[in-house]
């Protein structure tokens, strides 16, 4: 009888944890390209081609206004 309530504490356990990573997970991805640009991912930029202005410009029109949710085109 014992076995049978650890057992299913370790379950709840099991499954909030899971369920906690989840939610997290999809905060991370819709929280991805909001945050200003670091100094690494400017030289990036800048490899390319782009100046600081143009940098962040090219930031805020392609990486920042992209869609949060994936939708199919069916």
């Amino acid at each position: 009888m014992l076995d049978a309530v650890v057992g299913a504490v370790i379950m709840v356990v099991a499954t909030t944890s899971l369920l906690y990573s989840i939610d997290v997970a999809e905060k991370a991805f819709d929280q991805a390209g909001r945050y200003p640009l670091n100094s690494d991912e400017k030289e990036v930029l800048r490899g390319v081609g782009l100046d600081g202005n143009e940098a962040d410009l090219f930031w805020r029109q392609n990486i920042q206004n992209l869609p949060r949710e994936v939708r199919s085109n069916d």
